[in-house]
């Protein structure tokens, strides 16, 4: 008999050995520890032995070999929960050190694009890029551009008028400029010709906003003040200007 416990234990040892899951492991216990497991067969045949002796032996090493199977299953389900809790850390690790690529920053504006593009395009044809104020004198804006004071463009239903007052300047003097205009003119004031700049910027109207219409919109305009410029000056400006920024399949027309 005590072969057949000893061959009880090994096998049930073995079983426990090739689990690979706590829940294997689990039911093995159960069956190899039970009722019906083939220990607890040979615990109820100890009675049948003829001896005491032989029954003290038996029930000596029956007792070692549950003790045994207890103390290995116990051991391998430590042993896979360690392994499951290690595969489910290292799953979740965060290596601080790992490179990784920086995250997007998105794109710029598509107006912001285009005045960038058209600049570059103007800039490569020798022209500057000229700036000026977004609130405007109304003689900037106006006056000095022969828009004088009947003008419909100074209607306070077409322009927007501001609060702030400039050096000797009144209440209502100025406005958020209407175009571009005023940039040329304070160009032409600050520098001798040759003069070559196209002004770029925001322009300002009364309006109410809907999908078509903003009080905001923006505009390109060019100046050039030289010796022997003509009309064909400007058509090829803007011819070049066509085909670089639209592509190479459109042209321009130009009516009197």
């Amino acid at each position: 008999m005590i072969d057949d416990i000893h061959a009880a234990r090994d096998a049930a040892l073995k079983r426990l050995d090739d689990a690979d899951t706590l829940d294997h492991v689990t039911r093995l216990q159960s069956e190899l520890l039970g009722k019906k497991g083939d220990l607890a067969t040979l615990k109820s045949a100890l009675g049948r032995l003829a001896t005491l002796d032989d029954k003290r032996v038996a029930g000596q090493a029956l007792h070692e070999a549950v003790t045994a199977v207890e103390v290995a299953a116990t051991a391998r389900g430590e042993d896979l929960r360690r392994a499951e809790e290690a595969e489910r850390i290292e799953a979740e690790r965060i290596d601080l050190t790992e490179v990784t690529s920086r995250p997007g920053r998105g794109h710029a504006h598509l107006v912001t694009q285009a005045w960038e593009r058209l600049e570059d395009l103007f800039v490569g044809m020798g022209f500057q890029i000229a700036e000026g104020p977004e609130v405007e004198t109304e003689w900037h804006n106006f006056e000095a551009l022969n828009m004088g004071a009947n003008h419909p463009a100074r209607n306070e239903f077409d322009t927007l008028f501001t609060d702030h007052v400039p050096p000797g300047g009144t209440l209502g003097s100025t406005v958020l400029r209407t175009h571009t205009s005023p940039v040329q003119l304070r160009a032409m004031l600050a520098q001798e010709p040759p003069i070559y700049i196209v002004a770029p910027g925001r322009a300002y109207r009364r309006d109410t906003p809907d999908a078509t219409h903003m009080p905001v919109f923006h505009q390109i305009e060019g100046l050039v003040v030289d010796e022997g410029i003509t009309m064909a000056h400007l058509a090829g400006t803007i011819e070049a200007f066509t085909k670089a920024f639209f592509g190479a399949g459109f042209t321009t027309r130009l009516r009197p």
